[in-house]
């Protein structure tokens, strides 16, 4: 670990009160001025952080760098995120060739072809949704009525886990990706995710349906490829990385939309389906929701020392 240097921010950074949507003052400063600089993270230790696209971009493509949390120097984000990188490797903790190969696992359940086909029971769980806020009381909690329900009901329909699951799904991802929690209370409900769908592959495994759980189940799990814990672990890296995302992306996109009125306006009236997705993908671009998952660390010593944060 390198000693603190005077002045050393630590990461993440915080936001300009005036408007949260746009980066930290400090972190554009370092942009410009530093763009590869120590910060210090919640357990002391000094990675670099890296911020320009060109360097970020070949950082990323370099086989020199890792994505393997066992790693000595891997800079975690919190003591959450250490705990839980220990008690549960997914392919986001893999480098090729083993990510490739759990990656490719998953492919066919998110081609274009399978999203398409999910379109309209997503079209219902979304017109359902939006039919009970406006019978409902008034004012409704944007978040509780449709930015939550939504990922948690299209995560059971990919899976193929009854609807009874959306509440355990909705906490279990809560607490998972929260920053300050107890790491014990993560590991525990993470052991409660992967008991219940450690569960569910040998129901799949019995009934087959036309889901993600059943097809592992049938050519992975019988096949002895994959274990029913590997199957569990790899449904909690699909639950808690599509559903706090999709949540926040939903509120933040609307809060960003009544911040700009005549962008909401255009979205809401132009009767373009081409423009609302052209919207959708610029929302994403602007809010950037996840911000410190692109972690690595240097396989090798050189000039530079070995944690990397970009």
């Amino acid at each position: 670990m390198a000693d603190a240097l005077p002045g050393m921010p630590t990461f993440p950074m915080a936001r300009a009160t005036g408007c949260p949507f746009d980066p930290s003052p400090e972190l554009r400063r370092r942009l410009e001025d530093a763009p590869v600089s120590r910060v210090r993270l919640w357990d002391g230790s000094t990675p670099w952080m890296v911020t320009r696209h060109a360097d970020v971009r070949a950082l990323l493509a370099d086989p020199r760098v890792s994505v393997d949390v066992a790693q000595p120097g891997f800079p975690h984000t919190n003591a959450v995120s250490k705990a839980r990188d220990a008690h549960m490797k997914t392919l986001m903790q893999m480098d090729a060739p083993e990510h490739t190969a759990q990656r490719r696992l998953l492919t066919s359940d998110f081609t274009i072809k399978r999203m398409e086909a999910l379109r309209p029971r997503i079209q219902r769980i979304v017109d359902d949704l939006i039919d009970e806020m406006l019978a409902g009381p008034n004012p409704v909690d944007l978040v509780e009525a449709f930015a939550l329900p939504v990922p948690s009901l299209v995560i059971c329909e990919l899976l193929g886990a009854p609807y009874t699951a959306r509440d355990l799904f909705h906490r279990v991802s809560r607490t998972l990706v929260m920053d300050e929690p107890d790491p014990a209370q993560a590991m525990a409900a993470s052991e409660e995710l992967n008991a219940y769908l450690e569960e569910l592959v040998d129901k799949k495994n019995a009934e087959p349906g036309d889901d993600v759980f059943s097809r592992l189940a049938v050519e992975q799990y019988r096949t002895g490829a994959m274990t029913r814990r590997e199957i569990a672990t790899a449904g909690q890296l699909l639950l808690v990385a599509g559903h706090d995302t999709t949540a926040a992306m939903i509120a933040l996109g609307t809060t960003a939309l009544l911040a700009h009125p005549d962008q909401l306006s255009a979205v809401r009236d132009s009767g373009d389906p081409a423009l609302v997705t052209n919207a959708a993908e610029e929302l994403l671009r602007y809010l950037s929701i996840t911000h410190t998952e692109a972690r690595r660390v240097a396989r090798e010593d050189g000039r530079s020392t070995r944690g990397l944060d970009t």
